[in-house]
C-alpha cells in the first residue's frame, strides 16, 4: 500500500484545488468530447479511462449509423447481430411502413439516455412522435427466459488500444433478469409493463418482486442478479442444452464484440490522431449488453461507456472488483511522480521507438 501511495498518483477531481495540476499517472474521467482541448495536455506516460470519440458506439443512435456503414463494407450476413433499427425522426416514413407490414411490436428508446430511461413498447402507430429524437427497434419478442422472467447479458469489456485494436472480454459478467414473467405482447396491446419487458436493474430494484442478492456465490441460481458463470451452469444442468450448444453461444458472443468494436476503430483512431494522443494514453471499460432468444441466438442490445460500476450486493462488488483489479493489471501504468520523472519516462518512451523505427538497440527499461 504505501508503494502504491508513494508511486502512483491519480489527477485530482474537478473540484480539487490542484486540478491543474500535470504531475498524475491515471485520470478516471467523464467521458471526455473529441474537442476537448484537455485531451492535448496528455503526457505520453499517463493512462486516461476513456478513448476520445466512444460516443460513435456509446449512443444508441451512434451505434446504429456505426453498425449500418459495418454491414455495408462485410455484408449482411456477417453483421446480422442487431434488430432492425430505424433513427427518428428522419426515417419516421420508413417505420411506419415496416411497422404496417409487420406483426410484431416495436420498442423505442432515447438515443443517449441510461438506466432504462424513456424506454418504451410500442404496439400502436400513435405512441409514436413524428418529431421526436430516438430509435425504434425490432422488438426480440421471443427470448429465452430463466423460471419464466426475461433476461440479459452484462458482459465488461476492456480496450486498451485501438492501433492496433486490443479487446479484453471478462469472463464472468452479470446476468439480469425482469421481475415480472414473461408472455408475449401481440400488436394493439395494452400490456406494456416495464417490469416484464425491460431487464435494467435500474428499473427493476423498485419493483416489489425483486429478489437481491446477500451472497457471492458465482455459480448460484437465485435472486434477480446471477453471475455470467451461474448462466452458463443453468443452461447445462437445468435446461438440457450440451456443452457444444453453450460454447457455440459463448463464441457467437465473442464474435458480436469483436465485430462491434471493428465497427468504430477507424472513427476512434482518427479521433486519437486529431487529439495527437499516444496509442497507450487511453484504455475504457465497456458495458456491453447482449440479449438471447429461444433459439440461443445472441442479440447486441446496447454498448455502455460508463458502465455502472457500484457494487450495491456481494456478487457486483466480487465482479466488478475482478474487472478494475484485471483492467489495472492490462494497462501497466508507469510509475511516475514528478515533473522530472515525467520528462524521464517521456525521453525513454520516445527514444525506444525511435529505435524500434530505426532497427537500432535501446534501453528497454522505461522506469
Amino acid at each position: 500500500c504505501v508503494c502504491v501511495c508513494v508511486c502512483f498518483q491519480v489527477r485530482a477531481s474537478k473540484n480539487d484545488s490542484n486540478r491543474r495540476s500535470k504531475n498524475w499517472n491515471a485520470w478516471w474521467a467523464h467521458p471526455l468530447a473529441p474537442s476537448d482541448a484537455r485531451w492535448k495536455s496528455v503526457k505520453d506516460f499517463q493512462r486516461v479511462n476513456h478513448f476520445p470519440g466512444t460516443f460513435c458506439i456509446g449512443r444508441k443512435d451512434r451505434l446504429t449509423r456505426c453498425l449500418t456503414r459495418f454491414r455495408r463494407r462485410v455484408g449482411k450476413d456477417a453483421c446480422n447481430f442487431y434488430p432492425k433499427t430505424f433513427l427518428l425522426p428522419s426515417e419516421y416514413e420508413s417505420w411506419k411502413k415496416a411497422y404496417r407490414d409487420s406483426k410484431g411490436v416495436w420498442i423505442w428508446k432515447p438515443s443517449a439516455s441510461a438506466r432504462g430511461m424513456g424506454i418504451k413498447l410500442v404496439t400502436k402507430l400513435d405512441q409514436v412522435s413524428k418529431t421526436k429524437s430516438g430509435v425504434i427497434q425490432s422488438y426480440l419478442a421471443s427470448p429465452l427466459l430463466i423460471q419464466g422472467f426475461k433476461f440479459d447479458i452484462r458482459l465488461y469489456v476492456v480496450a486498451t488500444s485501438f492501433n492496433p485494436l486490443k479487446l479484453y472480454l471478462y469472463d464472468n459478467g452479470l446476468v439480469r433478469l425482469s421481475t415480472r414473467k414473461y408472455h408475449k405482447v401481440q400488436k394493439h396491446s395494452s400490456d406494456r409493463s416495464r417490469y416484464m419487458h425491460l431487464t435494467n436493474y435500474s428499473v427493476n430494484k423498485k419493483s416489489s418482486h425483486f429478489e437481491p442478492r446477500t451472497d457471492d456465490d458465482f455459480l448460484a441460481c437465485t435472486g434477480s442478479k446471477w453471475s455470467l458463470h451461474a448462466l452458463w451452469k443453468h443452461l447445462q444442468d437445468d435446461r438440457g442444452y450440451s456443452k457444444q450448444e453453450v460454447l457455440s453461444l459463448q463464441s457467437r458472443i465473442r464474435d458480436i464484440v469483436t465485430k462491434t468494436y471493428i465497427s468504430a476503430e477507424d472513427h476512434i483512431n482518427t479521433q486519437m490522431a486529431m487529439s495527437k494522443l499516444h496509442r497507450t494514453n487511453c484504455f475504457e471499460i465497456w458495458g456491453v449488453d447482449v440479449l438471447v432468444d429461444s433459439n440461443l441466438t445472441p442479440w447486441l442490445i446496447e454498448v455502455n461507456t460508463a458502465p455502472d460500476m457500484s457494487a450495491s450486493s456481494p456478487l457486483d462488488k466480487a465482479i466488478k472488483g475482478s474487472v478494475f483489479t484485471d483492467t489495472y493489471t492490462l494497462v501497466g501504468i508507469p510509475i511516475a511522480n514528478s515533473a522530472s520523472k515525467s520528462q524521464q519516462v517521456l525521453s525513454k518512451l520516445r527514444s525506444n521507438a525511435a529505435a524500434a523505427k530505426g532497427g537500432g538497440d535501446t534501453d528497454q527499461g522505461v522506469c
